[in-house]
């Protein structure tokens, strides 16, 4: 293949000026009929001189009309310019010869020159490290690409990048939302004088207003080796029309295929027939328990500090663990190590404020950002009395310290802290809390190798406090956990990286507990026994380029699980039924550290990536998951009144099993993405509860919930358009989330052991994501939002006793459906023109949620005489304003 080179070059008596090391060599009549490529290879022998070149290039030209004494430097120059050829030296002693028209057409441009002084060898590779100019932070997710071919790779979280390339000369183009596109004509030579490239990116603040913001290569779906994934950079995030001005995160993934909610009043998020609690969600290293405020409203995380935001809807690399339906991982960007900055927003019933910059300039670094609600005003303004004697509010703090020891070491330390209180015209108010933080310290050992280690510590607990007159009382459940892993991740010169670690984590779980108030209270004290857990990973990981075609991602991870005292578990007699549940028959204690039970297991994943031309490829992927810990709640959403428990004699890890296939296509040089994916999974112990069940402070817990077998499968379409004005996808899921519950015991049966759908079973499932951008700073987005109606259980016929008792017979769990949900939302956001001098810029965006009021069903109640009554949580249309602004 032929290659075409860009040269940033001025004038041939500039290039002469520059060419010292050829000066004063003179040649004879001796050379004249030789091939150039012939001659060139001569003079470096004679002089040590190193020609870089392609042979196609010069093959046509021939030495003649020299006679003896005459300047080589000269001669060369006036020889090339015949065949419309130039000679550019890139340092002492090494020269390229490159086409002179192409470089005559970017004689203004920012291209330059430069040399790896690498041996020659089968195969080279291009290394090099991008930083921003200003704030020499290295750019994470840059794409470096050779122009014209399929070979690109992305920075790493450190900057760096390595590209494996043929011996040759190469243009190569780095590209980063936001920063001017830099390119480099890059050759070899063991004369060079640089192994590595430093790259300082300038940020292009004028540009930046009309890019599509994406932190992959254009042809990544394709060309990545695992489907199932799905990744968003904040500020294609914050394109998307939003509840009261406040971007999120979480609810944008939900818009795309696979990824779904019951509804608005929902905390978390399920995916292709997953429990929320089915989902592992890492913030820099740190677990969240609960990813959203006011019970889903918004989202748990800050979109001024968040940089990257990836679920893997399968059991993702092996370094994650224990969960089995999916891992979010949310990483946060470092604070400016050049300048201070100040951003924020404010909205009508949420504000949010970050400031950052440098502590040691170009060495260290800090970002702190928090928000803060005042949404009472609302509630108080409507005509309903429940809200105006309700209560609803949150804050939190995110923040982020970095500090570049040497080029070989950095440490980061992460810290998150929130809270949320919730009174709805009553007696009870109830909150939550997180806290969590992370350290990590990062050391390269070599371009090939680099590790990481990671020590962190999450916190989550949640409360009902009941100011009853006669019963006060506080509940509360909590769970604690301490994480530290080890990762090693190592690139070898071929096309294959490997990625292995050990992890440990100590888990303490307080199922719940209930104490009075004060000292008159007639609340009866419950304290449901603490729980103990310890696990223990290794894993190994290898991304492996077969061919040109074929590649493979292939994992194995083992995970193994202590369950520790101090604790008592009982002995349950099925065959003594006292209620619903199974009379105690005996008990047994556990003293502190002492092993109540253990399980482990392997856990291997697999992908496979076949490229059926350039903009096409199939890939295949299985993921065999293991879950130790469970969510408990009785609810199809996520409250925090949900608490976790850990597996134990009777109640077996979820093992999940998953497979999918799919084709990918690009359109129009990677303007249209298509994909259509199907899966298929299945999960052995899945939890459940009996009829009737009492899930809340009961002691006999246990014995009221089942293992069973949950099946789920679809199919997933999108159709993406990234570039021009107009700009969104269409995102399609078929899936169905069945669950089977069979024993010997009627009581331990569900359905009759039947398949039922589980509660966030929802077949259809649609969004319509459009933007179009009006004008340079005027964007106007739309996402349509259309749903199968969830399962729910009702009262399907009743008898009465006298004129006002009645006895209401229920239907098969989940038999029969609330309406199908739908709603359109719009947003138009018009930016601020970023001041010269002062670097302020100020963004308005105006929305509307729910533009027609659509009186969608969260759910469906029924009363003691069996009359239903639908609770919406957002029945209405919700117009909102905010402003947005940052100091720069």
């Amino acid at each position: 293949m032929k290659y075409r080179y860009l040269l940033f070059f001025f004038l041939i008596s500039t290039l002469q000026a520059n060419a010292q090391g050829i000066k004063n060599i003179k040649i004879d009549e001796t050379v004249n009929g030789k091939p150039l490529s012939e001659f060139l290879l001569q003079m470096e022998k004679e002089h040590g001189i190193d020609f870089i070149f392609e042979k196609a290039v010069v093959a046509p030209v021939t030495v003649s009309g020299v006679t003896n004494g005459t300047y080589f430097n000269t001669y060369l120059n006036l020889l090339l310019g015949q065949y419309k050829l130039k000679l550019v030296r890139a340092n002492p002693g090494t020269y390229f010869i490159l086409e002179q028209a192409e470089a005559a057409e970017l004689a203004d441009s920012k291209e330059s020159v430069a040399v790896l002084a690498l041996k020659p060898t089968d195969q080279q590779t291009i290394r090099g490290v991008l930083t921003d100019s200003d704030t020499k932070q290295p750019l994470i997710g840059a794409q470096v690409v050779i122009p014209g071919t399929a070979a690109g790779v992305l920075t790493d979280a450190n900057g760096s990048f390595q590209l494996k390339v043929a011996p040759g000369i190469y243009k190569i183009e780095m590209r980063y939302v936001g920063y001017e596109t830099t390119t480099l004509i890059v050759g070899f030579s063991p004369s060079g004088q640089t192994e590595q490239l430093k790259v300082n990116m300038l940020q292009d603040i004028s540009e930046l207003e009309s890019v599509t913001i994406t932190a992959e290569r254009e042809d990544h779906n394709i060309q990545s080796m695992v489907p199932g994934i799905e990744k968003m950079g904040i500020e294609e995030i914050k394109k998307l029309p939003t509840f009261m001005g406040e971007v999120d995160p979480v609810k944008s993934l939900t818009t795309l295929p696979g990824v779904s909610t019951v509804g608005e009043l929902s905390s978390g998020f399920n995916v292709r027939g997953g429990e929320t609690g089915q989902n592992l969600i890492v913030q820099d290293g740190a677990m969240i328990y609960n990813p959203t405020h006011l019970f889903g409203f918004f989202s748990a995380f800050n979109p001024d500090i968040v940089s990257d935001v990836a679920l893997y809807k399968g059991g993702g690399p092996a370094r994650f663990g224990g969960r089995v339906s999916s891992v979010l991982d949310i990483k946060l960007r470092n604070g400016s190590l050049a300048r201070h900055q100040v951003k924020g927003g404010i909205g009508l019933i949420s504000s949010r404020l970050s400031v950052e910059g440098p502590i040691l300039k170009n060495k260290a670094s800090y970002i702190i950002g928090g928000r803060i609600s005042y949404s009472n005003w609302l509630l108080k303004a409507t005509d309903d009395i429940q809200l105006m004697n309700s209560s609803a509010k949150f804050h939190d703090i995110t923040a982020r310290t970095f500090y570049q020891i040497n080029p070989n070491n950095s440490i980061s330390l992460s810290g998150y802290r929130s809270y949320d209180d919730f009174r709805l015209a009553s007696d009870s108010t109830i909150s939550w809390q997180t806290t969590n933080a992370s350290l990590r310290w990062e050391h390269t050992f070599s371009d090939a190798l680099i590790a990481a280690l990671t020590l962190s510590g999450s916190q989550y607990s949640s409360e009902i406090s009941s100011d009853d007159k006669i019963e006060p009382f506080v509940y509360r459940n909590a769970v604690n956990n301490l994480w530290l892993r080890y990762d090693l991740t190592h690139r070898s010169e071929g096309r294959i990286e490997y990625n292995f670690g050990v992890e440990a984590s100590n888990t303490r779980i307080e199922p719940g507990q209930l104490a009075p108030r004060a000292g008159n209270s007639n609340a009866v004290p419950i304290d449901i026994n603490d729980q103990h857990v310890v696990e223990a990973a290794a894993y190994w990981q290898a991304d492996v380029d077969l061919s040109e075609k074929w590649a493979i991602s292939a994992g194995l991870r083992y995970s193994h699980f202590f369950r520790l005292g101090s604790d008592a578990i009982y002995t349950f007699d099925y065959n003594n039924i006292q209620g619903r549940y199974p009379a105690i028959s005996d008990t047994v204690h556990y003293g502190s550290g002492d092993i109540i039970q253990d399980y482990g297991g392997l856990e291997p994943r697999l992908s496979v990536r076949y490229l059926l031309n350039e903009s096409t490829s199939l890939k295949a992927s299985y993921f065999r998951t293991l879950q130790y810990l469970h969510l408990i709640s009785n609810t199809a959403s996520a409250t925090p009144q949900d608490y976790w428990i850990a597996s134990g004699p009777y109640l077996e890890p979820e093992i999940a099993n998953q497979g999918s296939i799919g084709l990918f296509k690009n359109l129009n040089s990677n303007r249209w993405e298509l994909s259509l994916e199907g899966f298929y999974k299945e999960i052995e112990n899945t939890v459940d509860y009996i009829d009737g069940a009492d899930i809340t402070l009961n002691e006999k817990l246990e014995a009221g919930l089942l293992s069973g077998r949950g099946v789920a499968y679809g199919l997933e379409v999108l159709v993406r358009k990234n570039a021009g004005k107009f700009s969104g996808w269409i995102a399609y899921t078929y899936s169905r989330s069945l669950r089977k519950f069979i024993s010997g015991s009627q009581l331990m049966t569900i359905n009759r052991g039947d398949y039922y759908p589980a509660p966030y079973d929802k077949p259809h499932d649609l969004s319509v994501v459009l933007n179009y951008q009006l004008a340079p700073r005027v964007m106007f987005s739309s996402n349509f939002s259309y749903s199968t109606g969830r399962p729910i259980t009702i009262p399907v016929s009743k008898f009465n006793y006298d004129d006002y008792l009645a006895v209401l017979h229920f239907s098969q769990r989940n038999e029969y459906r609330i309406p199908d949900y739908h709603r359109l939302d719009l947003s138009l956001t018009l930016e601020g023109k970023q001041g010269k001098n002062s670097g302020f810029r100020g963004d308005w965006v105006f929305s509307v949620f729910n533009v027609y009021g659509r009186n969608n069903a969260y759910s469906i109640f029924f009363n003691q005489y069996g009359t239903a009554r639908k609770l919406s949580v957002l029945g209405s249309a919700f117009p909102s304003i905010s402003y947005n602004f940052r100091f720069l």
